[in-house]
């Protein structure tokens, strides 16, 4: 068995909605207008509202309300309303996981939190093109999914071995699957036909020192992220944290982003409330 095996089973058993193939199809054609591609969209109502809601919450870095799905499509771009639309649909997935394996609700809060931390953090460093970011963060462990529904024995065997703790449960997946749940993730972005950066950042966000050098950064986004996001609570004293437990990431991927230690407390107070409204936008009970 190999990721891009079990990430074509996946695309099989659990087929995203008509909507995003008819979007890829679009973009993939040299003339196509906006309004044609908001058309698309604006067929399936309850998707619409939810891709409306994530563009005016910060997306945009614009203070006017977005109100239509052509205007959103003005703000940030065709790519980036399809890579919402891929998001939103997303958490709609993967039901029926034993709940013993996952709480799904917090698995989604933490992907969200991953998702804005890694926005923030790239606004930081002067990155234009930031939305990509917050689709990886938000989508960096959904390869763990992939696990749980197909493969859920198996996974009982990475529990089994290991304390739930990330960097043994990315040890005890490799031992038993040979790759890891980032690897299974990076495959199915590929199968949805999201873009390069994103399944770069995906693949590669466990080990952002060894991701192709034009996609390092962007995986050395996730990285940390991902660590702020599953280390940190808002109840948790961020300076105890930060300067006395660790924080969970490679040091060169934060001297890669060029930032100053002093800058994580700010960056997770402001991200956190960000966090919990874009959840409660995309929650699963709420799909």
């Amino acid at each position: 068995m190999t990721a891009q095996l079990l990430a074509n089973e996946v695309k099989t058993l659990f087929s995203m909605p008509e909507v995003v193939y008819k979007l890829n199809q679009l973009l993939n054609r040299p003339y196509v207008s906006n309004g044609e591609i908001g058309e698309v969209i604006i067929n399936d109502p309850a998707l619409t509202a939810k891709v409306l809601r994530l563009a005016n919450n910060g997306l945009s870095g614009s203070y006017s309300k977005i109100e239509t799905v052509s205007g959103a499509i003005a703000l940030i771009g065709r790519e980036a309303v399809s890579n919402l639309v891929v998001a939103a649909s997303m958490t709609s997935h993967f039901r029926g996981i034993p709940p013993e394996l996952i709480d799904m609700e917090r698995f989604w809060l933490n992907s969200v939190a991953c998702g804005v931390i890694a926005r923030s953090l790239a606004f930081r460093c002067r990155v234009l093109q930031s939305e990509p970011l917050f689709v990886a963060g938000l989508l960096h462990k959904v390869g763990r999914l992939v696990f749980y529904s197909l493969r859920s024995e198996q996974y009982r065997k990475v529990l089994a071995v290991t304390a739930q703790n990330e960097e043994a449960l990315n040890r005890a997946e490799q031992q038993v699957f040979g790759f890891t749940h980032a690897d299974v993730g990076a495959e199915l972005l590929r199968c949805w036909k999201l873009p390069e950066r994103l399944q770069a950042a995906v693949a590669h966000y466990l080990a952002p020192s060894k991701a192709p050098l034009r996609f390092r950064k962007d995986a050395a986004f996730i990285h940390i992220a991902s660590a702020l996001a599953c280390n940190i609570e808002p109840s948790v004293n961020l300076d105890e944290v930060i300067y006395e437990a660790g924080l969970g990431f490679e040091k060169g991927a934060w001297d890669l982003l060029g930032l100053p230690l002093h800058s994580i407390p700010p960056i997770l107070e402001e991200t956190w409330v960000q966090a919990f409204e874009i959840f409660e936008i995309l929650r699963p009970h709420s799909l």
